[in-house]
């Protein structure tokens, strides 16, 4: 198991030093290349807002047939209610 004894920054800055000396060196050109440990780490969250996209956007299906289907249910006149069974026998006793 590693501990973090806090010589971490000061180890990534010491190599970011002599990979630049080494490059200068052999004649690249140089590029600043990203610090070893987020590169991974960005890699793992480059797709979170996909994923943040796709729940809202089920969300929001959700909701939205929950909604339109309520709205529907209250607009059709269902034969079967008591009250229009009442009428309906009651016309027909008159």
């Amino acid at each position: 198991m590693e501990e973090d004894n806090g010589t971490e920054p000061w180890h990534r800055s010491l190599q970011a030093m002599l990979d630049a000396l080494n490059q200068t060196l052999h004649g690249v050109i140089l590029q600043p290349s990203p610090p070893h440990n987020t590169s991974a780490r960005a890699g793992r969250d480059d797709n979170a807002y996909l994923y943040i996209l796709f729940v809202m956007t089920l969300f929001a299906v959700t909701v939205g047939s929950l909604i339109l289907g309520y709205t529907r249910s209250r607009k059709v006149d269902k034969r079967s209610d008591p009250y229009h069974v009442y009428i309906k026998n009651r016309v027909s006793m008159i």
